[in-house]
């Protein structure tokens, strides 16, 4: 993997961890749900990153290409990016 590849993947779980904290406010929580915030955050990232390798394994059997794990981050990271530009609208 490259290192921008975890780059991405620090940002997309602080962003699903922002969130998270967000819908439940910030204060509101224990020290125990900061520990469910990181688990789901965790959880949602691998999640994300794993449905994004089905349409990158369609993908790359078309155009002929081996598919790799950073194709599938970057594609998770723009789905990210849409997400955030579509909560912010």
């Amino acid at each position: 993997m490259d290192k921008i590849s975890w780059v991405m993947i620090a940002f997309i779980l602080a962003t699903m961890a922002y969130f998270m904290l967000s819908g439940a406010g910030f204060e509101a929580l224990s020290l125990g749900g900061y520990f469910q915030v990181v688990g789901f955050s965790l959880l949602a990232t691998v999640v994300l990153i794993a449905l994004m390798c089905i349409p990158v394994v369609i993908i790359c059997y078309f155009i002929k290409l081996i598919p790799d794990i950073d194709y599938s981050i970057r594609a998770a990271f723009v789905f990210t990016i849409i997400g955030i530009i579509s909560e912010l609208i």
